[in-house]
């Protein structure tokens, strides 16, 4: 058995693997290329139609050509969601920690709407690439120096962002008309009757989705003081 230092290493994402091997011709693209034909053609066919057929027709190269660069659809995939939703905003540590979080929450949800197929590509990508490391840094970053355990920061994090996915797929489902209550009857259901006649209240100063993650972050953490200041 070879020893550790002459063992070829493992690697076991796209984003670390060389795209030229020791021998064979100078690869004329990139994987950051092929992840952006891969978002180009999600936006504008749908995510289902992401296939490595579609993508190398799109580069101009046959399909196998496309293996010289990823092993599978599912790196494509990665490479894209991770291209997609893109670097965290600069600048986080600014003001209360949870306006932090919540401008961080909004970017992410932008750039879910702008690509509606990225909750779906999240979901299938097992490598967490460069930019969704640097979210995680960014959101624990907002947190830095709050009396908190680290497994509380992570779960915000979790949450925050598993409610940027419900809103998001709720913003793809904007242009379909809403439920018709046709089964609905005062005397069976009373409350939900009297919740849908009842007129809307003044004008809110914070959207749902800002309220959500306020009301998450404050139910979490509270309103935990800066380290040092804890009594």
């Amino acid at each position: 058995m070879s020893s550790p230092s002459n063992s070829a290493p493992a690697y076991a994402n796209p984003w670390t693997r060389p795209v030229r091997g020791a021998r064979g011709p100078v690869p004329i693209h990139t994987r950051a290329g092929i992840a952006a034909a891969g978002v180009e053609l999600a936006d504008a066919q749908g995510f289902d139609n992401v296939t490595m057929r579609a993508i190398a027709r799109s580069l101009g190269m046959g399909a196998p050509s496309l293996y010289r660069y990823v092993k599978s659809r599912e790196e494509i995939v990665e490479l894209m969601a991770d291209l997609a939703i893109g670097a965290p905003p600069e600048g986080v540590r600014s003001g209360d920690w949870t306006e932090s979080i919540l401008r961080l929450a909004n970017t992410q949800l932008l750039r879910h709407q702008e690509h509606g197929w990225l909750v779906r590509a999240a979901l299938e990508a097992s490598n967490l690439g460069p930019n969704t490391l640097a979210w995680f840094e960014a959101y624990l970053l907002a947190m830095d120096g709050l009396v908190m355990p680290a497994r509380t920061k992570m779960e915000v994090i979790a949450l925050v962002t598993g409610l940027v996915s419900l809103f998001a797929q709720q913003h793809q489902r904007a242009s379909t008309p809403p439920p018709v209550f046709d089964l609905l009857s005062p005397e069976s259901h009373p409350h939900l009757a009297a919740a849908l006649a009842a007129p809307e209240g003044g004008p809110e100063s914070r959207g749902l989705f800002d309220r959500a993650v306020l009301a998450l972050c404050t139910g979490l953490g509270g309103n935990p003081p800066p380290t040092g200041q804890a009594n």
